[in-house]
C-alpha cells in the first residue's frame, strides 16, 4: 500500500449500520493476504451456519436457509420468534472474492440475499477485518456500502452475480 492505510469503517460506523440491508464490504490488502482473507470470511460465515455453494474459480459463494423457510417465517408472523432466538432458516447468499487494485487486492464480501441476516454477516466480516489489523496487516478501503452500489463489473453486484448464475 502506497499511503498509510486508513482502516475501513465497520458496519456500525457506516451510514447503513442501523439498517438491515443487503450490503457489501470492500477492503484492500496485499495480494498475498487476499486468499487468506477470503478464507477467513468464509470460515466466519460457516461458523454462522452458512454452507459453501458451487462457484467459479476465485469466487466463494456461501448460502444459508431457503426460500421456503424464508417465506414461512416472514409470511406467517413467525418472525416474532426469530427476533427472540435469532434467525432460523432465513435465506441469505454471500459472495466473497478478490480483484487486483493497483499493487494491492480488493476483497469484496457482498450480500446478494439476506436482509434479516445482515447483522450476522456484517459482524462476521468486521471481525475478520479486526483480526487482520490486530495481526499488524495493513487494511485499507472504502468499507461498507449497499450491494447495488458496487461497480457493475464487480461480481458482488446483484445484477452481475445473477448473470454469472450465483443468485438462485
Amino acid at each position: 500500500m502506497t499511503a498509510a492505510p486508513r482502516n475501513p469503517p465497520r458496519w456500525r460506523d457506516s451510514l447503513f449500520g442501523a439498517h438491515k440491508i443487503r450490503a457489501a464490504c470492500r477492503f484492500v490488502v496485499a495480494p498475498d493476504i487476499a486468499p487468506q482473507a477470503i478464507e477467513d470470511v468464509a470460515d466466519a460465515l460457516r461458523a454462522e451456519g452458512f454452507t459453501l455453494a458451487e462457484a467459479p474459480d476465485g469466487v466463494v459463494v456461501l448460502r444459508r436457509g431457503s426460500v421456503i423457510g424464508d417465506t414461512i417465517l416472514n409470511g406467517t408472523g413467525l418472525t416474532l420468534i426469530t427476533k427472540r432466538i435469532g434467525p432460523l432458516s432465513v435465506k441469505a447468499i454471500v459472495v466473497v472474492h478478490a480483484a487486483p487494485s493497483g499493487e494491492d487486492a480488493e476483497v469484496t464480501a457482498s450480500m446478494l440475499a439476506g436482509d434479516e441476516l445482515a447483522p450476522v454477516i456484517t459482524g462476521a466480516v468486521d471481525a475478520v477485518i479486526d483480526r487482520l489489523i490486530a495481526r499488524g496487516i495493513p487494511v485499507d478501503g472504502p468499507g461498507w456500502t449497499r450491494s447495488v452500489d458496487l461497480p457493475r463489473e464487480n461480481i458482488g453486484h446483484p445484477k452481475t452475480a445473477r448473470e454469472h448464475g450465483l443468485l438462485r
